[in-house]
Protein backbone atom coordinates (compact mmCIF):
# COMPACT_ATOMS: atom_id res chain seq x y z
CA UNK A 1 0.00 0.00 0.00
CA UNK A 2 2.69 2.38 0.78
CA UNK A 3 4.27 1.82 -2.74
CA UNK A 4 0.70 2.87 -4.53
CA UNK A 5 0.54 5.84 -2.17
CA UNK A 6 3.47 7.36 -2.43
CA UNK A 7 2.98 6.98 -6.24
CA UNK A 8 -0.79 7.67 -6.51
CA UNK A 9 0.05 11.56 -4.50
CA UNK A 10 1.98 12.59 -8.05
CA UNK A 11 -0.22 10.68 -10.59
CA UNK A 12 3.06 10.18 -12.39
CA UNK A 13 3.48 6.45 -12.09
CA UNK A 14 2.28 4.76 -15.36
CA UNK A 15 -0.38 2.71 -13.65
CA UNK A 16 -4.53 3.26 -13.79
CA UNK A 17 -5.19 4.85 -10.40
CA UNK A 18 -8.76 5.29 -8.87
CA UNK A 19 -9.99 8.95 -9.08
CA UNK A 20 -10.06 9.53 -5.69
CA UNK A 21 -6.37 9.76 -4.60
CA UNK A 22 -5.27 12.05 -7.30
CA UNK A 23 -3.53 15.15 -6.05
CA UNK A 24 -4.50 18.33 -7.83
CA UNK A 25 -2.92 21.98 -8.03
CA UNK A 26 -4.99 24.37 -5.51
CA UNK A 27 -2.45 27.43 -4.44
CA UNK A 28 0.31 25.14 -5.54
CA UNK A 29 2.82 28.61 -6.06
CA UNK A 30 3.10 32.07 -3.93
CA UNK A 31 1.98 34.30 -7.46
CA UNK A 32 -1.33 31.45 -7.47
CA UNK A 33 -1.96 32.47 -4.18
CA UNK A 34 -1.97 36.07 -4.51
CA UNK A 35 -4.15 35.82 -7.77
CA UNK A 36 -7.11 33.34 -6.81
CA UNK A 37 -8.96 34.17 -10.13
CA UNK A 38 -5.88 32.62 -11.90
CA UNK A 39 -4.88 29.85 -9.97
CA UNK A 40 -6.21 26.87 -11.75
CA UNK A 41 -7.00 23.90 -9.76
CA UNK A 42 -7.74 21.37 -11.56
CA UNK A 43 -7.80 20.70 -15.85
CA UNK A 44 -10.29 16.95 -17.18
CA UNK A 45 -10.20 15.89 -20.59
CA UNK A 46 -12.77 13.30 -21.54
CA UNK A 47 -14.70 11.76 -24.18
CA UNK A 48 -18.26 12.85 -23.38
CA UNK A 49 -20.70 9.60 -22.28
CA UNK A 50 -23.50 11.09 -23.41
CA UNK A 51 -21.82 11.77 -27.36
CA UNK A 52 -19.26 10.49 -28.47
CA UNK A 53 -18.40 13.23 -31.00
CA UNK A 54 -17.67 15.46 -27.76
CA UNK A 55 -14.53 16.41 -25.75
CA UNK A 56 -14.67 17.60 -23.02
CA UNK A 57 -12.40 19.91 -21.20
CA UNK A 58 -13.12 21.00 -17.73
CA UNK A 59 -10.52 23.82 -16.19
CA UNK A 60 -11.52 25.03 -12.56
CA UNK A 61 -10.06 27.70 -10.75
CA UNK A 62 -10.39 29.65 -7.47
CA UNK A 63 -9.80 27.59 -4.36
CA UNK A 64 -12.56 27.27 -2.26
CA UNK A 65 -14.84 29.75 -4.32
CA UNK A 66 -18.02 30.72 -2.33
CA UNK A 67 -20.93 32.63 -4.29
CA UNK A 68 -18.99 35.76 -3.92
CA UNK A 69 -16.11 34.54 -6.05
CA UNK A 70 -15.43 35.97 -9.85
CA UNK A 71 -13.91 35.06 -12.97
CA UNK A 72 -11.64 38.22 -14.05
CA UNK A 73 -12.52 39.89 -16.83
CA UNK A 74 -8.08 40.51 -16.70
CA UNK A 75 -7.52 37.03 -16.91
CA UNK A 76 -7.54 35.06 -19.99
CA UNK A 77 -8.52 31.39 -19.51
CA UNK A 78 -6.96 28.93 -22.04
CA UNK A 79 -6.79 25.62 -23.25
CA UNK A 80 -4.35 24.16 -25.36
CA UNK A 81 -4.74 21.10 -27.20
CA UNK A 82 -1.98 19.85 -29.92
CA UNK A 83 -3.25 17.25 -32.61
CA UNK A 84 0.73 16.35 -33.77
CA UNK A 85 -0.27 18.48 -36.91
CA UNK A 86 -1.37 21.69 -35.43
CA UNK A 87 -1.89 23.59 -31.86
CA UNK A 88 -5.10 25.12 -30.72
CA UNK A 89 -5.42 27.35 -28.33
CA UNK A 90 -9.24 28.13 -27.12
CA UNK A 91 -8.93 31.36 -24.97
CA UNK A 92 -12.11 31.93 -22.44
CA UNK A 93 -12.45 35.58 -21.22
CA UNK A 94 -15.08 37.06 -18.93
CA UNK A 95 -17.19 40.32 -19.19
CA UNK A 96 -16.31 43.42 -16.89
CA UNK A 97 -19.21 41.67 -14.01
CA UNK A 98 -17.80 38.34 -14.64
CA UNK A 99 -21.55 37.16 -15.59
CA UNK A 100 -20.95 36.18 -19.74
CA UNK A 101 -18.19 34.07 -20.79
CA UNK A 102 -17.18 33.73 -24.53
CA UNK A 103 -14.50 31.17 -25.81
CA UNK A 104 -12.95 31.61 -28.99
CA UNK A 105 -10.70 29.20 -30.97
CA UNK A 106 -9.35 29.33 -34.71
CA UNK A 107 -11.12 28.94 -37.71
CA UNK A 108 -14.58 30.46 -35.78
CA UNK A 109 -14.94 27.82 -32.98
CA UNK A 110 -16.89 29.67 -30.60
CA UNK A 111 -19.51 30.03 -27.70
CA UNK A 112 -20.75 33.03 -25.71
CA UNK A 113 -23.69 32.74 -22.97
CA UNK A 114 -24.41 34.24 -19.53
CA UNK A 115 -22.92 32.27 -16.38
CA UNK A 116 -25.18 28.96 -15.02
CA UNK A 117 -26.22 28.24 -18.78
CA UNK A 118 -25.18 25.92 -21.50
CA UNK A 119 -24.30 28.08 -24.31
CA UNK A 120 -24.09 26.59 -27.52
CA UNK A 121 -21.69 28.56 -30.48
CA UNK A 122 -20.04 26.85 -33.77
CA UNK A 123 -18.55 23.93 -33.17
CA UNK A 124 -18.59 24.01 -29.37
CA UNK A 125 -21.12 24.29 -26.57
CA UNK A 126 -19.68 26.40 -23.12
CA UNK A 127 -21.02 26.91 -19.39
CA UNK A 128 -18.94 28.81 -16.49
CA UNK A 129 -19.95 28.49 -12.69
CA UNK A 130 -20.10 27.53 -9.26
CA UNK A 131 -19.84 23.67 -8.56
CA UNK A 132 -18.27 21.35 -5.97
CA UNK A 133 -15.16 20.45 -5.89
CA UNK A 134 -15.03 17.32 -7.73
CA UNK A 135 -11.92 15.51 -6.77
CA UNK A 136 -10.85 13.74 -3.80
CA UNK A 137 -7.57 14.14 -1.61
CA UNK A 138 -6.66 14.09 1.86
CA UNK A 139 -4.67 17.11 1.99
CA UNK A 140 -3.57 17.30 5.59
CA UNK A 141 -1.89 13.26 5.20
CA UNK A 142 -0.17 14.31 2.09
CA UNK A 143 1.32 17.56 3.85
CA UNK A 144 1.95 15.28 7.33
CA UNK A 145 4.20 12.63 4.24
CA UNK A 146 6.02 15.61 2.76
CA UNK A 147 6.61 17.16 6.55
CA UNK A 148 8.08 13.46 7.31
CA UNK A 149 8.96 11.84 4.61
CA UNK A 150 7.10 8.73 5.86
CA UNK A 151 3.93 7.82 4.72
CA UNK A 152 0.46 9.29 6.64
CA UNK A 153 -1.92 8.28 4.18
CA UNK A 154 -5.14 5.88 5.13
CA UNK A 155 -7.70 4.15 2.99
CA UNK A 156 -10.07 5.56 2.39
CA UNK A 157 -8.49 8.92 3.92
CA UNK A 158 -10.48 12.28 4.82
CA UNK A 159 -11.65 14.44 1.42
CA UNK A 160 -9.77 18.10 2.72
CA UNK A 161 -11.79 19.30 -0.30
CA UNK A 162 -15.41 17.09 0.24
CA UNK A 163 -16.85 20.92 1.53
CA UNK A 164 -15.27 23.30 -0.86
CA UNK A 165 -16.73 24.49 -4.16
CA UNK A 166 -14.56 25.80 -7.00
CA UNK A 167 -15.46 28.15 -10.53
CA UNK A 168 -15.26 25.98 -13.73
CA UNK A 169 -15.32 26.33 -17.08
CA UNK A 170 -16.34 23.40 -19.26
CA UNK A 171 -16.29 23.08 -23.07
CA UNK A 172 -17.98 20.56 -24.81
CA UNK A 173 -16.20 20.57 -28.29
CA UNK A 174 -16.96 18.77 -31.72
CA UNK A 175 -13.80 16.52 -31.89
CA UNK A 176 -14.05 17.23 -35.85
CA UNK A 177 -12.55 20.87 -34.78
CA UNK A 178 -9.58 19.44 -33.16
CA UNK A 179 -8.52 16.27 -34.37
CA UNK A 180 -8.27 17.48 -38.19
CA UNK A 181 -11.57 16.15 -38.95
CA UNK A 182 -10.65 12.79 -36.80
CA UNK A 183 -7.52 11.96 -39.00
CA UNK A 184 -5.67 13.08 -35.67
CA UNK A 185 -7.61 11.82 -32.66
CA UNK A 186 -4.63 11.41 -30.14
CA UNK A 187 -4.40 15.12 -28.68
CA UNK A 188 -1.84 16.40 -25.78
CA UNK A 189 -3.83 19.10 -23.80
CA UNK A 190 -2.88 21.70 -21.13
CA UNK A 191 -4.60 24.86 -19.68
CA UNK A 192 -3.18 28.02 -18.54
CA UNK A 193 -4.03 31.08 -16.81
CA UNK A 194 -2.93 34.78 -18.27
CA UNK A 195 -3.15 38.06 -16.38
CA UNK A 196 -3.69 40.84 -19.31
CA UNK A 197 -4.45 43.64 -16.70
CA UNK A 198 -5.25 45.05 -13.71
CA UNK A 199 -1.92 44.18 -12.50
CA UNK A 200 0.58 45.88 -9.87
CA UNK A 201 -0.58 47.74 -6.58
CA UNK A 202 -4.08 47.25 -6.05
CA UNK A 203 -6.23 49.69 -3.74
CA UNK A 204 -6.27 46.94 -0.97
CA UNK A 205 -2.50 47.58 -0.01
CA UNK A 206 -3.89 50.90 1.46
CA UNK A 207 -3.37 50.96 5.47
CA UNK A 208 -1.07 50.22 8.02
CA UNK A 209 2.61 49.17 7.56
CA UNK A 210 5.30 48.30 9.82
CA UNK A 211 9.00 48.06 10.11
CA UNK A 212 9.48 44.81 12.48
CA UNK A 213 13.14 46.71 12.69
CA UNK A 214 11.70 49.04 14.84
CA UNK A 215 8.36 48.84 16.41
CA UNK A 216 8.04 52.57 17.48
CA UNK A 217 7.63 53.50 13.47
CA UNK A 218 5.24 52.99 10.88
CA UNK A 219 3.80 53.59 7.38
CA UNK A 220 0.52 54.84 6.53
CA UNK A 221 -0.29 53.75 2.75
CA UNK A 222 -3.09 54.73 0.39
CA UNK A 223 -4.04 54.64 -3.28
CA UNK A 224 -5.41 57.35 -4.83
CA UNK A 225 -6.81 57.99 -8.13
CA UNK A 226 -4.82 59.49 -10.88
CA UNK A 227 -4.38 62.80 -11.25
CA UNK A 228 -6.17 64.61 -14.36
CA UNK A 229 -5.19 63.37 -17.72
CA UNK A 230 -3.61 60.70 -16.24
CA UNK A 231 -3.62 57.04 -16.06
CA UNK A 232 -1.44 55.55 -13.11
CA UNK A 233 -2.95 55.18 -9.63
CA UNK A 234 -0.50 56.90 -6.81
CA UNK A 235 0.41 56.14 -3.59
CA UNK A 236 0.09 58.50 -0.41
CA UNK A 237 2.84 57.71 2.38
CA UNK A 238 3.37 59.34 6.11
CA UNK A 239 6.15 57.90 8.05
CA UNK A 240 5.97 58.63 11.61
CA UNK A 241 9.82 58.60 13.45
CA UNK A 242 12.17 60.55 15.05
CA UNK A 243 14.52 63.00 13.60
CA UNK A 244 18.26 62.81 14.90
CA UNK A 245 17.03 64.91 18.12
CA UNK A 246 14.59 62.45 19.27
CA UNK A 247 11.76 65.27 17.82
CA UNK A 248 8.63 63.37 16.12
CA UNK A 249 8.12 63.84 12.32
CA UNK A 250 5.81 63.24 10.03
CA UNK A 251 7.63 61.83 6.97
CA UNK A 252 5.01 62.11 3.57
CA UNK A 253 4.77 61.86 -0.11
CA UNK A 254 2.77 61.05 -2.95
CA UNK A 255 4.32 59.01 -6.28
CA UNK A 256 2.71 57.36 -9.75
CA UNK A 257 2.30 53.58 -9.03
CA UNK A 258 4.64 51.58 -11.42
CA UNK A 259 3.50 47.95 -11.45
CA UNK A 260 4.72 46.87 -7.80
CA UNK A 261 7.20 49.59 -6.99
CA UNK A 262 6.54 53.71 -6.43
CA UNK A 263 9.39 56.12 -5.98
CA UNK A 264 8.47 59.59 -4.45
CA UNK A 265 9.68 63.18 -3.09
CA UNK A 266 9.35 62.83 0.70
CA UNK A 267 8.82 66.21 2.75
CA UNK A 268 8.54 67.09 6.44
CA UNK A 269 6.96 69.91 8.33
CA UNK A 270 8.14 71.97 11.20
CA UNK A 271 7.47 75.01 13.38
CA UNK A 272 3.89 73.86 13.85
CA UNK A 273 1.48 74.82 16.81
CA UNK A 274 -1.53 73.26 18.79
CA UNK A 275 -4.37 74.03 17.21
CA UNK A 276 -3.35 73.56 13.66
CA UNK A 277 -3.37 76.82 11.15
CA UNK A 278 -2.20 76.59 7.73
CA UNK A 279 -0.05 79.90 8.12
CA UNK A 280 2.28 78.52 11.14
CA UNK A 281 4.06 75.70 9.64
CA UNK A 282 6.55 74.85 7.10
CA UNK A 283 7.13 72.50 4.09
CA UNK A 284 10.70 71.01 3.49
CA UNK A 285 11.89 68.45 1.35
CA UNK A 286 12.88 65.62 3.29
CA UNK A 287 14.76 63.80 0.61
CA UNK A 288 13.20 60.33 -1.22
CA UNK A 289 11.01 56.69 -0.86
CA UNK A 290 11.15 54.23 -3.29
CA UNK A 291 8.50 51.28 -2.12
CA UNK A 292 8.62 47.54 -3.71
CA UNK A 293 6.06 45.37 -2.51
CA UNK A 294 6.24 41.02 -3.34
CA UNK A 295 3.19 40.40 -1.61
CA UNK A 296 -0.05 41.99 -0.81
CA UNK A 297 1.52 41.47 3.02
CA UNK A 298 5.12 42.69 2.40
CA UNK A 299 7.57 44.43 0.50
CA UNK A 300 10.24 47.13 1.42
CA UNK A 301 11.32 51.25 1.63
CA UNK A 302 14.90 52.40 0.72
CA UNK A 303 14.84 55.91 1.69
CA UNK A 304 17.14 58.68 1.85
CA UNK A 305 17.53 61.52 3.46
CA UNK A 306 19.13 64.61 2.39
CA UNK A 307 17.18 66.91 5.38
CA UNK A 308 19.96 67.67 7.95
CA UNK A 309 17.86 66.51 10.99
CA UNK A 310 18.13 63.15 9.38
CA UNK A 311 21.06 61.46 9.26
CA UNK A 312 20.47 58.49 8.06
CA UNK A 313 19.07 56.41 4.48
CA UNK A 314 18.85 52.62 4.00
CA UNK A 315 16.33 50.14 3.31
CA UNK A 316 13.76 48.63 5.56
CA UNK A 317 11.79 45.47 5.28
CA UNK A 318 7.76 46.11 5.75
CA UNK A 319 4.83 44.21 6.68
CA UNK A 320 1.23 45.31 7.04
CA UNK A 321 -0.30 45.55 9.88
CA UNK A 322 -3.77 45.87 9.13
CA UNK A 323 -6.36 46.31 5.82
CA UNK A 324 -9.29 47.85 4.66
CA UNK A 325 -12.56 46.04 5.51
CA UNK A 326 -13.61 44.02 2.46
CA UNK A 327 -10.31 44.78 0.07
CA UNK A 328 -8.49 42.14 -1.25
CA UNK A 329 -4.95 43.08 -0.63
CA UNK A 330 -3.43 41.03 -3.78
CA UNK A 331 -0.61 41.93 -5.60
CA UNK A 332 -0.86 41.08 -9.09
CA UNK A 333 1.23 40.45 -12.42
CA UNK A 334 0.51 40.43 -15.68
CA UNK A 335 1.26 36.93 -18.11
CA UNK A 336 0.92 33.79 -17.49
CA UNK A 337 0.06 33.24 -13.71
CA UNK A 338 -0.87 29.09 -14.19
CA UNK A 339 -0.68 26.05 -16.01
CA UNK A 340 -1.63 22.58 -15.93
CA UNK A 341 -1.42 19.19 -17.84
CA UNK A 342 -1.65 15.95 -15.26
CA UNK A 343 -2.72 16.29 -11.60
CA UNK A 344 -0.05 17.01 -9.39
CA UNK A 345 3.14 17.69 -10.89
CA UNK A 346 4.00 21.27 -9.55
CA UNK A 347 2.59 20.56 -6.36
CA UNK A 348 4.19 17.24 -5.60
CA UNK A 349 7.32 16.93 -7.49
CA UNK A 350 9.00 20.72 -8.06
CA UNK A 351 10.67 22.18 -4.83
CA UNK A 352 9.21 19.04 -2.36
CA UNK A 353 12.13 19.64 -0.12
CA UNK A 354 11.29 23.56 0.23
CA UNK A 355 14.57 24.28 -1.15
CA UNK A 356 14.14 26.86 -3.16
CA UNK A 357 10.04 28.17 -3.19
CA UNK A 358 10.47 30.27 -6.84
CA UNK A 359 10.72 27.41 -8.75
CA UNK A 360 7.01 26.70 -8.45
CA UNK A 361 6.10 30.06 -9.85
CA UNK A 362 8.97 29.47 -12.75
CA UNK A 363 7.41 26.42 -13.24
CA UNK A 364 3.73 27.88 -13.56
CA UNK A 365 4.91 30.50 -15.98
CA UNK A 366 7.22 28.76 -18.18
CA UNK A 367 6.19 28.85 -21.88
CA UNK A 368 6.36 25.49 -23.47
CA UNK A 369 9.64 25.75 -25.27
CA UNK A 370 11.23 26.13 -21.86
CA UNK A 371 9.08 22.82 -19.78
CA UNK A 372 12.38 20.82 -20.34
CA UNK A 373 14.80 22.85 -17.68
CA UNK A 374 12.76 21.16 -14.80
CA UNK A 375 13.64 17.60 -15.87
CA UNK A 376 16.59 17.92 -12.83
CA UNK A 377 13.93 18.76 -10.32
CA UNK A 378 11.81 16.35 -11.14
CA UNK A 379 14.06 13.56 -11.29
CA UNK A 380 15.38 14.36 -7.95
CA UNK A 381 12.07 14.53 -6.30
CA UNK A 382 10.88 11.01 -7.92
CA UNK A 383 13.78 9.72 -6.48
CA UNK A 384 12.26 11.03 -2.95
CA UNK A 385 9.16 10.03 -3.43
CA UNK A 386 9.99 6.40 -4.28
CA UNK A 387 11.63 6.13 -1.13
CA UNK A 388 8.53 6.34 0.93
CA UNK A 389 8.30 2.95 1.66
CA UNK A 390 11.92 2.66 2.35
CA UNK A 391 12.85 0.96 -0.94
CA UNK A 392 13.93 3.13 -3.68
CA UNK A 393 14.46 0.74 -6.13
CA UNK A 394 10.87 -0.58 -6.64
CA UNK A 395 9.68 1.87 -8.47
CA UNK A 396 7.90 1.07 -11.90
CA UNK A 397 10.30 3.44 -14.13
CA UNK A 398 13.78 4.93 -12.99
CA UNK A 399 13.41 8.72 -12.45
CA UNK A 400 15.33 9.38 -15.05
CA UNK A 401 13.38 7.71 -17.65
CA UNK A 402 10.39 9.22 -15.88
CA UNK A 403 11.40 12.95 -15.56
CA UNK A 404 11.55 13.85 -19.28
CA UNK A 405 8.39 12.45 -19.26
CA UNK A 406 6.36 14.03 -16.77
CA UNK A 407 8.30 17.43 -17.78
CA UNK A 408 5.43 17.69 -20.97
CA UNK A 409 2.92 18.24 -18.77
CA UNK A 410 0.32 17.22 -21.03
CA UNK A 411 -2.72 15.24 -20.59
CA UNK A 412 -3.37 12.97 -23.48
CA UNK A 413 -6.53 11.71 -24.92
CA UNK A 414 -7.38 9.66 -27.59
CA UNK A 415 -10.77 11.25 -29.10
CA UNK A 416 -11.80 7.98 -30.91
CA UNK A 417 -12.34 6.00 -28.08
CA UNK A 418 -15.44 6.90 -25.69
CA UNK A 419 -14.39 4.78 -22.89
CA UNK A 420 -12.42 7.24 -20.18
CA UNK A 421 -11.97 5.27 -17.38
CA UNK A 422 -7.78 4.35 -17.17
CA UNK A 423 -5.77 7.40 -16.28
CA UNK A 424 -3.05 7.74 -18.34
CA UNK A 425 -4.00 4.66 -21.22
CA UNK A 426 -2.33 5.96 -23.80
CA UNK A 427 0.59 6.45 -21.88
CA UNK A 428 0.77 2.89 -20.59
CA UNK A 429 -0.94 1.65 -23.74
CA UNK A 430 -4.43 0.50 -22.21
CA UNK A 431 -6.82 -0.81 -25.15
CA UNK A 432 -9.92 0.52 -25.22
CA UNK A 433 -9.74 3.94 -23.21
CA UNK A 434 -9.15 7.16 -24.35
CA UNK A 435 -6.93 8.40 -21.44
CA UNK A 436 -7.13 12.21 -20.19
CA UNK A 437 -8.46 12.49 -17.10
CA UNK A 438 -12.11 12.48 -15.70
CA UNK A 439 -13.85 11.72 -12.48
CA UNK A 440 -16.42 9.48 -10.98
CA UNK A 441 -19.58 8.80 -12.83
CA UNK A 442 -21.31 10.14 -10.12
CA UNK A 443 -19.63 13.33 -9.82
CA UNK A 444 -22.30 16.46 -9.91
CA UNK A 445 -19.79 17.75 -12.86
CA UNK A 446 -21.38 15.46 -15.23
CA UNK A 447 -24.76 16.70 -15.03
CA UNK A 448 -23.58 19.98 -17.20
CA UNK A 449 -22.58 17.59 -19.88
CA UNK A 450 -26.03 16.82 -20.47
CA UNK A 451 -28.37 18.22 -23.22
CA UNK A 452 -30.89 19.00 -21.66
CA UNK A 453 -29.10 21.06 -18.68
CA UNK A 454 -31.93 23.26 -17.28
CA UNK A 455 -31.77 26.65 -15.09
CA UNK A 456 -33.56 24.06 -12.71
CA UNK A 457 -30.82 21.60 -13.21
CA UNK A 458 -28.56 24.07 -11.89
CA UNK A 459 -30.81 24.77 -9.22
CA UNK A 460 -30.28 20.85 -8.17
CA UNK A 461 -26.64 21.40 -8.41
CA UNK A 462 -26.10 24.42 -5.78
CA UNK A 463 -28.98 25.69 -3.60
CA UNK A 464 -29.78 29.33 -4.19
CA UNK A 465 -27.00 29.50 -1.30
CA UNK A 466 -24.46 28.83 -3.15
CA UNK A 467 -24.50 26.27 -0.29
CA UNK A 468 -23.61 22.66 -1.16
CA UNK A 469 -27.11 20.55 -1.15
CA UNK A 470 -26.34 17.49 0.84
CA UNK A 471 -29.26 16.03 -0.89
CA UNK A 472 -27.88 15.50 -4.34
CA UNK A 473 -24.13 15.03 -3.56
CA UNK A 474 -23.87 11.49 -4.11
CA UNK A 475 -21.14 9.25 -2.23
CA UNK A 476 -18.16 9.81 -4.46
CA UNK A 477 -16.48 6.45 -5.68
Amino acid sequence: MTRLLSLAIITAAFIAVPPQIRAADHLDSPIVRNDPAADINDLYAFVNPNDSSELVLIKTVVPAAGIESRFSDAVEYRFHVDNGDSRIVIICTFDGQGFQVSCQGPDGLAATGPLNRTATGNGMRVQAGLFDDAFFFDLVAFNETKATLTPQFTNPGDDFFAPLSTLAIVLGIDTHWVSNGGENPVLQVFSSTRRTGDAGIQAGITGLWRTLANAGSGFTLQVLEPIPGADADRLYAMWNIYDDFGDQAWVFGVGEIDGNSVTMDAFVTDNGAFPPADSMFDTTRWGRFEFTFDTGTSGQIEFTSDHPDFSASGTLPLTRLTRVKGQDASLLITGQIDRMGRPGINTVLIDLLDDDPGLKDDYNRAEQADWPQFIPELEKNLEVIAGLDGDPNNQLLPAAVLAPILADDRLIIDVSVPDCDAYLAIELGVAGQCGGARFATNSRFLAILEIQTTPDDFRRLMNPTGERNDQDNQPRE
